[in-house]
């Protein structure tokens, strides 16, 4: 039991020794939309190319096991306004277009529920002209299944107890049209859910109505959400990590690192690299400064520096160095994604031109 203790001490102050050796830090990128749009398409008219779905039709719903059908029924009128009002809002928000602009009435006068039609290139025109508009992203369906199962557990006064099990499941289809373009630039489906399964006091009201409606509303909003980001570039929060080092000039860069003052890191760090003679040790500063060129937008350096602690690690003891390999292949792959991303970043926001 005593070298078993031994050996456990000796292991945890290894695992603190190499957790002290590094640096870890966050930084947000930004990522390109999933669709690129050409740059000319900065004023968006949106569109209400809907058909209401019949008000049962997919809606099942039951209170103690006994079938709730024509009581109750659900408005899904709004449903697509609240999907329509959150694209918007996401649209303005990120900046990205000069204007965002709502057409407050559906422009399909048809029953056909199921179907999807597009818009003719005379429609298009009509929509175009009303505004100096050059983007018209068109909804062109939106559809819901809901379960809902209600169990009464206890009544009091005029209030029920129950326990409410709800799912939703919902389809959203868009379609995005470019000034000058017959046909769309992509046409795309978002499919979401939400649930909930809770123990609610009140009536049938409650029970049938304002909580699957408010569902419907939540489901409508993030099928919404989810389209916009398509058209806009997001932020992500990553984690980047730099070798600390244990010599006094070492530590110092780190310093430097910690309060992101990079010019004086990268100062110290090139330095340090011309003196060291050990692949590893040099690995280990180059990867230093890839990180270093990265945080102040020298992305070409930064790669150039990665691909160097690359190539240091490659007659080093792979087993024992399986930390420093790790860590500057991830790095490596991270980096160029991230070069390959503001590429399209630039096209997208109009910078390429």
């Amino acid at each position: 039991m005593k070298n078993s203790a031994g050996i456990f001490l000796f292991l945890l102050l290894l695992t603190c020794t190499s957790c002290s050796s590094l640096y870890r830090f966050a930084i947000d990128v930004q990522e390109p939309a999933a669709v690129t749009l050409p740059v000319s398409a900065q004023n968006v008219l949106i569109l209400n190319n809907t058909v209401k779905q019949p008000i049962n039709y997919g809606i099942e719903r039951a209170f103690n096991e006994k079938p709730i059908r024509e009581d109750y029924p659900l408005s899904l009128d709004s449903t697509v306004w609240t999907a329509i009002n959150e694209i918007a809002g996401v649209l303005e928000e990120s900046n990205f277009f000069r204007t965002v602009a709502v057409y407050g009435d559906s422009i399909r006068t048809d029953t056909e529920w199921l179907s999807l039609y597009g818009l003719s290139p005379e429609d298009q025109s009509d929509f175009y002209n009303m505004g100096n508009y050059d983007a018209l992203l068109v909804v062109n369906r939106i559809l819901f299944a809901m379960n809902e199962y209600v169990i009464q557990t206890g009544i009091s006064d005029s209030e029920i107890t129950g326990l409410v099990n709800l799912r939703a499941n919902g389809i959203l289809t868009c379609s995005m049209y470019s000034y000058g373009k017959d046909k769309p630039l992509t046409t795309f489906t978002i499919i979401d859910s939400v649930f909930t399964k809770s123990v609610v006091d009140g009536d049938s009201t409650i029970f049938f109505k304002e909580i699957p409606e408010f569902m419907l509303h939540e489901l409508s909003g993030r099928l919404g959400n989810q389209a916009a980001q398509r058209f806009t570039p997001t932020w992500k929060t990553v984690e980047r990590t730099v070798f600390r080092g244990f010599s006094a000039r070492m530590q110092e860069a780190a310093g430097y690192a910690a309060n992101r003052q990079w010019a004086n890191a990268e100062s110290l760090w090139t330095t340090e690299l011309e003196k060291k003679t050990n692949p590893v040790d040099k690995a280990k500063i180059a990867f230093n400064l890839a990180v270093a060129n990265e945080m102040q937008d020298k992305l070409d350096s930064a790669y150039t520096w990665v691909q160097k602690a690359k190539e240091y690690l490659e007659n080093v003891d792979q087993i024992k160095h399986s930390q420093e390999i790790e860590y500057t292949n991830k790095y490596f792959s991270n980096l160029e994604q991230r070069i390959q991303n503001n590429r399209l970043l630039d096209l997208q926001w109009g910078k390429s031109e």
